[in-house]
């Protein structure tokens, strides 16, 4: 048996970046830890029995629910306040059956490691530079041979009796057990300690995600990006060392940057150890007047915008690239659809029983509908969803990453329409884009053909949908308003991801849905 101890909240510098979750439940790499830590469990053991403690007022998501029916974890409720020592002991005592396991085995909750200690009477230990107050067995030149947060008994009797004489010191528990049972430092394979701020942001680093066709390195506190295309490096950079000075603060600071025709471009921007706001939306538990903060900075932002747009600019040019915005880029990604095969996007659709247009015409329908509404002149991001938007929660303000920084037919510019940052900010908090991403959805077909989506959305979600549609983004626009464009990015999205059959199906239905939820339907 292992049990991963998870019992408390993380602590209260976390908090501050997710809500109160269990260390377990925090984000890592679009997933939560524990998703990380049971890969790692069934890599060295296979199908042994997992039991997660949780805090016994720590009320589940339904993903999350899902999440551990499906990878058959049993969930022990431990009373608020217990400490470490009490919390493991509760947790062996509503076992019926532990006393019979060879091995018992126990792993932090808020630890990661690869390559655990298979054997019997173990603690598993690792080298740091860093300084926790972590309990330490020897030295190893200057490192700290420390313990890591995974160790294993052969006998659950002694573990149990050296918990409850200890009287809540999970240290002097173990210290006690090894006078009876010599336990042994046993070096893991990799660990990462999730439990502190710093640490869990190194770990991080460690864990980047990114698309394939971009090359991210982090070193020396920066991050250095090149790929292909090459001209798309080339226009980021110069979006970042072209930004006015009163937009600056809203960006990581552009170190160097490169310019090489044959491919070798790049840029380095400052690291920043901040959270990704797609894996605060998703996996935090932040209430919804922690987004009322955000959405507040996301609209003095684009005030400033908004601002600094020259006199002299030709606004003429910004008006035809946001027509080849909405119109070419939707039918050239619709005939990406159609070569792919997996879809026909000329076929009529039936979503949730209610029979709709092709997705074409539901495109054509969004077109003119997007393009009845004001140019909204601006300086452009062009990619503005969570997953590009890290949270500074001590400055109380946003850093944005990988902008557009070019026109539709190739030039490099920060200008462009504001409807299309708003509509791709909308597509993160109310078409729930980064949700799809990290599977916490439920596509369901019947018989009869017609589809439909559930991303099983409590409460406070729903609080924080309904306060950002009533929010005033821009002038004369509202978020009602900038739907159909919506409905666009979600059309455009479907081809991007031809290796993921099932998001593509996933982001077709959610076109109709955010259509039929959002949009006016005089024209179906």
């Amino acid at each position: 048996m292992i049990v991963i101890n998870s019992g408390a909240y993380v602590i209260p510098e976390l908090q501050a970046e997710y809500g109160k979750i269990p260390p377990c439940m925090l984000p890592l790499g679009n997933k939560r830890l524990l998703e990380h830590q049971i890969e790692a469990i069934r890599d060295e053991f296979g199908s042994v029995n997992v039991v997660v403690s949780l805090p016994e007022s720590y009320k589940l998501g339904l993903e999350d629910e899902l999440l551990l029916s499906n990878t058959k974890i049993k969930v022990v409720r431990v009373p608020d306040g217990f400490s470490l020592a009490e919390s493991v002991l509760y947790v062996l005592n509503t076992q019926d059956d532990y006393h019979i396991e060879q091995i018992v085995r126990l792993i932090h909750g808020d630890t990661l490691i690869k390559g655990m200690p298979t054997g019997a009477d173990l603690i598993g230990v690792s080298t740091t530079t860093d300084d926790y107050g972590w309990e330490y067995e020897a030295t190893a030149g200057h490192d700290k041979l420390i313990w890591c947060g995974f160790f294993s008994f052969s006998s659950p009797r002694l573990l149990t009796q050296s918990l409850t004489l200890a009287r809540g010191n999970f240290v002097d528990a173990i210290r006690r057990y090894a006078i009876n049972t010599p336990l042994l430092g046993a070096k893991v394979g990799g660990w990462s300690d999730l439990g502190h701020v710093n640490t869990y942001f190194k770990s991080r680093a460690s864990i980047t995600t990114q698309r394939a066709f971009n090359s991210l390195t982090i070193a020396d506190g920066m991050v250095t990006k090149k790929g292909n295309p090459n001209r798309k490096i080339q226009a980021e950079a110069m979006w970042f060392n072209s930004l006015p000075p009163i937009l600056k603060l809203y960006a990581p600071q552009l170190i160097d940057h490169k310019f090489n025709d044959d491919g070798g471009s790049y840029y380095c921007l400052e690291y920043l150890s901040l959270s990704p706001l797609n894996e605060v939306f998703v996996q935090g538990k932040n209430p919804a007047f922690f987004w009322d903060k955000i959405f507040s900075i996301f609209r003095k932002k684009k005030k400033k915008m908004r601002r600094v747009v020259p006199s002299d600019l030709n606004f003429d040019a910004l008006a035809n690239d946001a027509r080849l915005l909405y119109i070419d880029k939707t039918h050239r990604r619709l005939s990406e659809i159609s070569k792919q095969g997996l879809f026909d996007p000329n076929a009529l659709y039936v979503y949730d029983g209610i029979s709709l247009p092709s997705l074409t015409e539901l495109a054509n329908i969004c077109i003119r509908r997007t393009l009845m509404l004001p140019m909204v002149n601006s300086v452009l991001h062009g990619d503005i969803c969570f997953s590009n938007v890290l949270y500074d929660s001590r400055n109380e303000m946003i850093k944005i990453l990988d902008p557009r920084g070019m026109t539709e037919t190739g030039d490099f510019s920060i200008y462009g329409d504001q409807k299309y940052d708003l509509a791709k900010l909308a597509h993160s908090v109310l078409g729930l884009y980064d949700w799809i991403i990290s599977g916490r959805y439920e596509l369901r077909k019947n018989k009869l053909g017609s589809v439909s989506l559930d991303f099983h959305l409590d409460d406070r979600i729903l609080d924080i949908q309904a306060s950002f549609l009533k929010s005033k983004m821009m002038p004369l626009i509202s978020l009602g308003d900038i739907m159909p464009c919506v409905v666009l990015l979600f059309i455009s999205m479907i081809p991007l991801h031809s290796d993921r059959p099932d998001r593509q199906e996933a982001m077709i239905a959610n076109a109709y849905r955010i259509f039929l939820s959002y949009c006016s339907k005089e024209d179906i």
